[in-house]
């Protein structure tokens, strides 16, 4: 059986086609656990509704505590061998389970990844991932994500063995909760299988979390890579400079977006701007003298200081990129 976990919080307008999408697949051996996270538009209602036409469906009603507060609950009430995940505002293609499945039985896999279709509000985009399929196992599987880049770190366009989530929740009340927890998945499973069927819709919307560059965001993000950096930095020289190059990314988007937060904000982030300084104060020199990009290389140079100018003109700048590059994710 698979256990198939849908969050929901006020996504009235997409909940349907999501959910129809799931009780279609054409793999019906299913448990679809809906977690209401506190909705104060119709997203409840419909999950009942739901709930009603499918008896495979149990809907959980919680006060509104977050995405990873409602996986994790769904996590701890979960009964199958395998899990998937799926966004409230995203849809399956019909074969996406059964086909998920088959990669992971057939190649005896803990993961079976696949590819996705980015939505846009007046388009679908081609499809997103590495164009032929692989296996791999032990080092590897770390490797295919962080090092090879052939497979994302989203939560969604995979489907897991339960018990790799056994001493694993997606850490609550942070935004990018998946970049936090993928890469610790992806070091217990023994092996990863991935096909390059694109059977996950994804739906980009401007408001989402994870697009909304908030102080708290700019934040999240940089705990996630300081995270990875001391946890797999020390594997391999290649892992360190990975982890590193990704921990001063983040400290780039801080800078990049630092100028448009509010005082308040940026008052509350104090203490982790000081620990950025330090981080780039302690690691930098090793990062302009070594074969990174000249955007990361940039990024050392420029955290040094806080300066407002400085800020002002990045965040100025980068709000022009932005405007004409409106289709691509931040890097």
């Amino acid at each position: 059986m698979i256990s198939v976990i849908v969050p929901v919080y006020n996504v009235e307008a997409y909940l349907p086609a999501c959910l129809d999408s799931v009780i279609r697949q054409t793999y019906t051996d299913l448990e679809i656990l809906v977690v209401d996270d506190g909705s104060t538009d119709g997203s409840g209602a419909i999950c009942d509704r739901y709930r009603e036409r499918d008896g495979r469906i149990r809907v959980f009603h919680t006060e509104n505590h977050g995405l990873s507060a409602a996986r994790n609950y769904a996590l701890d009430r979960m009964g199958g061998q395998y899990i998937a995940f799926i966004d409230s505002d995203d849809w399956f293609e019909e074969n996406a389970l059964q086909t998920l499945l088959d990669t992971a039985l057939n190649a005896g896999a803990d993961i079976a990844a696949c590819r996705f279709y980015p939505e846009y509000v007046n388009k679908t985009a081609a499809p997103e991932g590495a164009e032929e399929p692989f296996t791999v196992g032990g080092e590897e599987v770390l490797k295919a994500m962080v090092l090879d880049h052939r497979m994302t770190e989203d939560v969604w366009n995979k489907l897991y063995r339960a018990a790799l989530f056994e001493g694993i929740r997606y850490p609550e009340g942070r935004i990018f909760e998946d970049k936090a927890t993928t890469y610790r998945l992806l070091r217990k499973a023994a092996l990863l299988s991935y096909t390059p069927s694109p059977l996950i819709h994804y739906r980009n919307r401007a408001n989402s979390l994870s697009n909304i560059h908030s102080m708290k965001s700019l934040v999240d993000y940089w705990r996630v890579y300081r995270e990875r950096f001391d946890t797999i930095g020390g594997i391999s020289e290649q892992y360190y400079k990975a982890a590193l190059s990704e921990a001063v990314g983040a400290v780039s988007r801080m800078w990049r977006w630092y100028a448009g937060c509010s005082k308040e904000e940026k008052e509350g982030a104090r203490e982790t701007l000081d620990e950025m300084q330090r981080f780039i104060a302690e690691h930098g020199s090793e990062v302009l003298s070594g074969p990174y990009s000249r955007h990361v290389k940039a990024a050392c140079r420029f955290a040094k200081s806080r300066s407002r100018v400085v800020f002002r003109l990045l965040f100025t700048l980068n709000k022009l990129y932005r405007s004409k590059n409106r289709n691509q994710y931040f890097k």
